[in-house]
């Protein structure tokens, strides 16, 4: 029987990985999109056009789902309230919806929600998967480490940055670890999860490696697909903490979209966010595929392919 996939969310990064992903599954795919023209394999979807306030949008996309994949969220705010706004509250709509229609609700939480007092973003998280579990009687959240990949426009400043010779990293006391995830495993842990893990519980994904990767080791493997050296650069927080204030007060001169969010310092100078807590990997068959050279040689190619590196 073909199993069938409602996806909010799918014009994002990790969202247009799972929905290429379902479909080479053979899953048939409903996406929610507040531009449709922005759906990746749009032909091939049923698409509806809404939002997380349209309740009679998502009600559509729930219909006759087996699994409600809701990647949708806001990781940048001008004012803190519009995290929960959309984080908070339009996860709830979008797990009622799944949980009318008898579908099993699978959330895209962030590592972050493990230490939700670190930013506004991060207590949204955390106050998401609160959420859900009071509306949806069938649900699973995944918190998701850092991601990367082709399409990826977050983390190309990384890779500008070691190709121009010098390896950005945060100056704490020991060296800051995360854990660190292709794009495509990403998307995989969704579906595994949906397919195997036990129900009703938070699991947080990890990567290949059960101690992460720290900083320096994330720069160097870059540095190694790219043939450079990079020179370390120990930033101290507060040399991030005044750009950050530079670009936020012209942004907000000139009303402009937010690049970077309130909190984010904290989170870059947190020294801990390799998963460990109830592991996705320890509760179903779920293992990441790609490793971090691999990852990332791919990454590279789709930004020199299309001219961004």
């Amino acid at each position: 029987m073909t199993k069938r996939a409602a996806v909010t969310g799918g014009t994002g990064f990790v969202g247009t990985a799972l929905i290429d992903l379902l479909l080479k599954n053979g899953w048939d795919v409903s996406a929610l999109a507040r531009d449709p023209a922005r759906l990746s394999n749009a032909a091939r979807l049923r698409v509806i056009k809404g939002n997380l306030r349209d309740k009679a949008a998502l009600a559509d996309l729930a219909a006759d789902a087996d699994v409600v994949f809701h990647l949708a969220g806001l990781t940048h705010a001008k004012a803190p309230a519009d995290y929960r706004d959309v984080n908070v509250a339009g996860a709830v709509e979008a797990a009622a919806a799944s949980h009318d229609a008898g579908a099993l609700f699978v959330h895209t939480s962030s590592m972050s929600a493990r230490v939700p007092q670190v930013s506004p973003y991060a207590q949204s998280k955390f106050d998401s998967e609160a959420a859900i579990a009071q509306t949806s009687q069938n649900w699973i959240a995944l918190r998701l480490p850092a991601i990367y990949g082709p399409r990826d426009l977050v983390t190309l400043p990384v890779f500008k940055l070691v190709k121009a010779g010098l390896a950005l990293e945060p100056r704490t006391p020991s060296p800051a670890r995360a854990s660190i995830l292709f794009v495509e495993d990403a998307a995989s842990s969704l579906i595994s999860a949906a397919e195997s893990a036990p129900k009703g519980q938070v699991y947080e994904v990890g990567d290949e490696r059960a101690e992460g990767f720290a900083w320096a080791e994330i720069n160097q493997t870059i540095g190694e697909v790219m043939g450079k050296r990079p020179k370390p650069l120990r930033v101290p927080r507060g040399v991030i903490s005044l750009y950050h204030g530079a670009v936020q007060g012209f942004e907000r001169a000139f009303d402009r979209n937010p690049s970077v969010r309130a909190g984010q310092i904290n989170e870059f100078f947190h020294p801990d966010w390799v998963a460990r807590d109830n592991l996705l990997s320890d509760a179903c068959e779920w293992r990441p595929q790609t490793p971090l050279k691999e990852g990332f040689a791919k990454t590279i190619h789709w930004y020199q392919k299309n001219g961004l590196l």
